[in-house]
């Protein structure tokens, strides 16, 4: 078991865009990505956020108050959450407001006094600091941040050095998200999903646990429903681009084994279901690149059932832009018990609802290219 903090400002608070000068909302627990870390995480881990709109690393806040200096309260943090394994920090986004006469160095040494506080009262635990992802001067904010695009020139580098420092983990997380259009700086709750999924990874890396994939996160949908659901919705990320400037070919698989996962945890194989030596292995791919798919762009997978129930799980997939079918993924899985390595039937829940897949896709003509091999054209 890992016992997490998480100390950070409105993007892990959960602060909805704002729209309106003045009003704050905030997501609900699962479009949070503390939350969807910790569940990702799985059952036994204990995840405490402290995230405060407006928090800043070192500064008082005069226009705002509320005791928003980072540096200040944690000291009264710290001992609320102990015993802790790990300390996050994810602060510099408020201290760019033009109130504040600092520099991306100057951010970047506030976070690494903060991991030093960490540190100083608990001497053993580790430590992980995120940089912010870059903000942007729109909607209503956009003079409460002014000049901060400029400002914040270097900050990743500022903060991974910080934590370089101190022997802490590094997480970038503009890497993975982007702020949204709405305010330049919260993030859309697909972001949120997303990010939370790269957090796991990250935190069970850095803490020594062992992770279940994580689902994406879409609503379930009737396994008998005679369409083929959508599986995988996301903005392609920064650091998927290859050499040639467009998606790599290895997170063609990874798109289209979360999608596989999306659906897994909807017909009801969660971490609970793993944790009962419930689990499934690949053991054949094949995935044709149909057409260039580019930094930026929105893709949709859709996953069928063409075999499932039983002890198999033969899916077929395809990856569209826009309506531009883009790949297609054929993969075989079979249904594993954890406890003797060997096939064997899924949870009765899980096979039900993968039965009920099965039969409502049988209808559909078979895809062209199926069960293809390697060749040319």
């Amino acid at each position: 078991m890992a016992n997490i903090l998480i100390y950070g400002d409105s993007n892990s608070h959960g602060t909805r865009p704002v729209r309106v000068l003045g009003e704050s909302h905030r997501y609900a627990e699962a479009d949070r990505w503390p939350e969807v870390m910790a569940k990702a995480l799985g059952p036994g881990h204990r995840v405490v956020c402290e995230g405060l709109p407006g928090r800043t690393t070192v500064f008082h806040d005069p226009v705002e108050g509320g005791n928003r200096n980072g540096l200040e309260v944690l000291p009264a943090i710290l001992p609320s959450h102990v015993p802790l394994d790990l300390v996050i920090v994810m602060l510099g986004t408020n201290d760019l407001k033009p109130r504040f006469p600092t520099t991306a160095f100057d951010i970047g040494k506030s976070v690494e006094r903060l991991l030093r506080e960490v540190r100083a009262y608990l001497p053993e635990v580790a430590l992980m600091a995120i940089a912010p992802a870059p903000v942007r001067e729109l909607g209503v904010l956009a003079q409460v941040f002014a000049g901060a695009e400029a400002r914040q020139a270097g900050l990743s580098e500022m903060i991974a050095a910080a934590a370089a420092a101190m022997g802490a983990g590094f997480v970038d997380a503009g890497a993975h998200v982007a702020v949204s259009e709405v305010d330049g700086i919260h993030w859309e709750a697909e972001a949120h999903r997303r990010f939370g999924a790269v957090m796991a990874e990250a935190v069970a890396a850095q803490v020594g646990v062992a992770v279940p994939k994580a689902a994406g996160g879409l609503p379930a949908p009737d396994p008998g429903a005679p369409e083929v659901p959508v599986t995988l919705a996301m903005e392609v990320p920064r650091d998927w681009v290859d050499y040639n400037g467009h998606m790599n070919e290895a997170y063609y698989l990874r798109a289209f084994s979360d999608a596989v996962d999306q659906m897994l945890d909807w017909a009801g194989m969660d971490a609970d279901c793993v944790a009962e030596g419930h689990s499934i292995f690949t053991v054949e791919t094949h995935i044709r690149h149909l057409g260039e798919v580019d930094i930026g762009d929105r893709i949709e997978v859709r996953t069928r059932v063409l075999e499932g129930g039983g002890k198999k799980l033969h899916v077929w997939q395809e990856l569209s832009v826009d309506g531009r079918l883009c790949a297609t993924g054929e993969q075989l899985l079979l249904h594993i018990d954890l406890g003797t390595r060997r096939t064997a039937l899924p949870r009765e829940d899980v096979g039900a609802w993968l039965s009920k897949a099965c039969a409502a896709h049988a209808g559909m003509a078979m895809p062209e290219g199926l069960g293809r091999f390697v060749g040319q054209r």
